[in-house]
């Protein structure tokens, strides 16, 4: 059995055995970025003009006058960032499946259909294990912070808010092996196999299941805080440079989606099918 920082140690290294696929997810982040970069910065842009001639005091208001064109041009770059990410979803399935079956390669990008698919299966999951957590949370965030109901029910909300919380990290941890569960069989169905997902994270023990997550995501966070705070320094000399804090945040953007972002996600992926593959092997040794 694989140690928690063999697991972590792996999956750190396993990115550079192909640059050029990293910068190949890299791109599709920043493309992503980028069109929301520019719809958000056109949706201002057009708030400010109405705003300026007519000044508009409710939401529904102001997407009301937002004129025909401009909104389906918002709306289609709503629906090509959604196809960018299903389609880096499925790449992640993909990874995720290498690292149940121990390739060292990193998977290619041929297959277009497929991981669009794969990655539209990822999100769905995604969002049903989300759906409940989420739901309780807005509830007792709502009863907590509305005076008018009374001091009772203010603490009734902020009970369920904190069982909120403690629910959505206990479904989170679920949904992780919920995912390769899918990946592994391949069937949708898989990721909600209650019992059988449980099984798998009893097979690797809660603690140490705990341990290699929490070890993968601190140990990202120091690299991310590193390397972003290189990113920044470039970032903000060229600013001066060029006497634009604009251009500052869009270095710094451009630089973190091409290189953090994918090397974060294929790491994190790569371990999730490293855990899943150690849960599977512990269930065959005690047969």
């Amino acid at each position: 059995m694989a140690s928690i920082t063999d697991v972590v140690k792996e999956g750190l290294k396993y990115p550079f055995n192909d640059g050029k696929k990293v910068l190949t997810l890299g791109i599709i982040f920043l493309v992503s970025s980028l069109v929301s970069l520019a719809m958000e910065y056109f949706v201002f842009d057009n708030m400010r003009i109405l705003a300026d001639i007519a000044p508009v005091d409710t939401v529904q208001a102001a997407l009301s006058a937002i004129p025909p064109s401009s909104m389906a041009l918002i709306v289609l770059s709503w629906i090509i960032t959604f196809v960018l990410m299903v389609f880096a979803s499925g790449y992640i399935y993909d990874v995720i499946k290498y690292g149940i079956e121990g390739r060292s390669e990193l998977p290619e990008f041929s297959d277009i259909k497929g991981l669009l698919m794969k990655g539209l299966r990822a999100f769905v999951v995604g969002l049903a294990y989300s759906i409940l957590p989420m739901i309780l949370f807005f509830l007792g965030l709502m009863l907590t912070v509305n005076e008018s109901v009374g001091a009772s029910v203010n603490a009734i909300g902020g009970i369920i808010l904190l069982v909120a919380i403690i629910f959505a990290i206990f479904v989170s941890l679920v949904n992780v092996m919920a995912l390769c569960n899918m990946v592994d069989k391949d069937e949708f169905a898989a990721a909600f196999r209650f019992k059988e997902i449980l099984g798998l994270i009893k097979n690797i023990g809660w603690g140490r299941y705990i341990g290699i997550l929490l070890f993968a995501v601190i140990a990202m966070m120091i690299i991310s805080v590193f390397f972003g705070f290189i990113f920044g320094a470039i970032a903000g000399i060229i600013s001066v440079i060029v006497g634009s804090a604009l251009v500052m945040a869009l270095i710094n953007m451009i630089l973190n989606s091409l290189l953090i972002n994918p090397y974060a996600s294929i790491v994190i992926s790569r371990i999730y099918g490293s855990i899943y593959k150690e849960a599977t092997k512990t269930e065959l040794e005690t047969i």
